[in-house]
């Protein structure tokens, strides 16, 4: 046995509503702190949420607690150089318990080391220029320890690799995507379903016009050597329509990585549209897409969004959708089609942040509470590797139970700019029954085991 989980069941016994809206509290205020992008995760290795806040001079974390919160600010030594104006992820860099963090500013980017979540170091050797946009964390050459990639702005994208001992530098053969501007998001995700992760790239290049390749979403497939193929093309995924942000999820329950793409460009162009990728593999036995936006009740031409992420907010068992389109929400009706709410709140960071079950937001300095009332079950699941890196990041996990399969994947950095947990969440719903039931958890560490 090389790994461990921590797993967290409830079962709850009475029946579910179906199709229910879900609420949200109006916004609780939390102390007013001037920082970047948001961020949910374990600091201090108690299993637990907390909410992070950076700026350029500060750390500020509200620990969760039995009874709310306990709030407290750290100046690293030495100090970060940038704020995380454009995105943060968090991760495990060095394996000792503790989750480190990835700022990526306006020209640069910082690691900060947490120290037993008693203090706090900088890293700021990285010195040259990057805009970054979305950061991310990964073992990208498997070797069980956290690689990160930053997208840049206006260059080719950076690669930092784990020298083994938590020191990262920039490496531009742990994978060598194009020498292309326009980097907006990247997702690292197994759509093929080989075990391994691939890195979908999101393009957005302001002034550039239809057709231009520094705007064409990439795939970049690993072939479990060390090596990466792009491969968007014979996807049916090389979409270049401005795109801003990419989800992959499991969005039909089929067992597969489906793809919800944000396309920002408002002009007159051809084929101008959101898209909706259904993952083939599960149905023919080949890992391409097909768009069905037509078929979701999902606006196609509702564009201009930045932001979006996926949870089952509602714990019925699918995931749902929230971002900036002018419905906040949309609630997945387990068909391939959606359901659209209003919300008060369109992004943030999603966690479970008071510890009962269901994902709460945080954007900036407002907590959005979940406070959908149901009876759904729901785990949630906490991966410890040893052979594979400490968080588990890359990690599939497969939930089967009354309720049929489910998937997820353990992730650090997806959405365009927020840090939403590392804690894997799953809702079932209930059988008419009352309850469900998980029969079995199956875990594929990237270590192969």
């Amino acid at each position: 046995m090389n790994s461990r989980i921590t797993l967290f069941i409830f079962s709850l016994i009475t029946l579910s509503s179906i199709n229910a809206q879900v609420s949200f509290s109006a916004g609780t205020s939390l102390s007013s702190f001037s920082g970047g992008q948001s961020c949910i995760v374990d600091m201090n290795n108690d299993q637990l949420d907390d909410i992070v806040r950076v700026s350029s001079s500060q750390i500020n974390i509200l620990f969760q607690t039995a009874s709310g919160f306990t709030e407290q600010s750290f100046t690293p030594s030495p100090q970060q150089q940038n704020s995380p104006s454009w995105s943060i992820a968090a991760g495990d860099i060095n394996a000792d318990g503790f989750n480190d963090l990835l700022l990526g500013g306006g020209s640069s980017v910082s690691f900060i080391y947490n120290n037993d979540a008693a203090s706090f170091s900088a890293d700021n050797s990285q010195t040259d220029y990057i805009f970054s946009q979305r950061s991310t964390f990964a073992d990208i050459n498997n070797d069980g320890h956290l690689d990160a990639f930053v997208c840049h702005d206006v260059d080719q994208s950076h690669p930092y690799k784990n020298n083994g001992s938590g020191v990262l530098d920039e490496d531009q053969s742990l994978i060598v995507t194009a020498d292309l501007a326009g980097n907006y998001a990247a997702v690292w995700v197994d759509y093929d379903n080989d075990r391994d992760i691939d890195l979908y790239i999101t393009k957005c290049r302001q002034g550039s016009s239809h057709g231009d390749i520094e705007r064409v979403n990439l795939m970049y497939r690993n072939n479990g050597d060390g090596t990466f193929t792009e491969v968007a093309g014979s996807l049916g995924i090389a979409d270049g329509e401005q795109s801003w942000i990419t989800v992959f999820d499991d969005l039909d329950n089929d067992g597969d990585m489906d793809a919800f793409v944000l396309n920002h460009y408002s002009g007159s162009e051809a084929d101008n549209s959101n898209r909706y990728y259904r993952n083939n593999l599960m149905e023919t036995g080949t890992a391409d897409f097909t768009d069905i936006i037509g078929l979701t009740g999902i606006a196609a031409n509702d564009l201009g969004a930045w932001e979006a992420n996926v949870g089952d907010f509602d714990n019925d068992g699918d995931l749902d959708i929230l971002s900036e389109l002018g419905k906040e929400l949309y609630l997945n009706n387990g068909n391939n089609s959606f359901t659209g709410q209003d919300l008060s709140l369109d992004e943030g960071a999603i966690g479970d942040v008071d510890d009962d079950g269901d994902l709460d937001v945080v954007y900036y300095n407002t907590l959005y509470t979940n406070t959908t009332s149901n009876s759904n079950d729901w785990i949630k699941i906490n991966t410890i590797g040893i052979q594979s890196n400490r968080n588990g990041i890359g990690a599939r996990i497969e939930a089967t139970g009354s309720f049929g399969k489910q998937i997820r994947e353990v992730r650090s950095g997806h959405g365009f700019g927020h840090m939403s947990s590392l804690s894997t969440h799953f809702g079932f719903g209930a059988t008419e029954v009352g309850r469900a039931s998980v029969d079995a958890i199956t875990i594929y560490w990237p270590s192969g085991t």
